[in-house]
């Protein structure tokens, strides 16, 4: 577990380099960019494990060994 005083130099650190507008400004957008694509790829996310928690033990299996054998392939 982390100590007390490392906890406090992390946050005096951090708050320190937020200080700056620049920086705040910077990680607002990059959350925004991610929260966007996020928004993309997310219902595709959901449908893949809805699909993967109503199929078979099998079919997981086979699954599984189509796509090592794919990941074999490009390496």
């Amino acid at each position: 577990m982390m100590s007390a005083e490392r906890r406090q130099f992390i946050s005096e650190r951090t708050r320190a380099a937020m200080a700056s507008p620049e920086v705040r400004k910077r990680i607002s957008e990059r959350t925004k960019l991610g929260m966007a694509a996020r928004a993309q790829w997310a219902p595709e996310l959901l449908a893949l494990e809805k699909a993967w928690r109503e199929a078979g033990l099998t079919a997981r299996r086979r699954f599984f060994e189509r796509l090592l054998c794919f990941l074999v392939e490009r390496a």
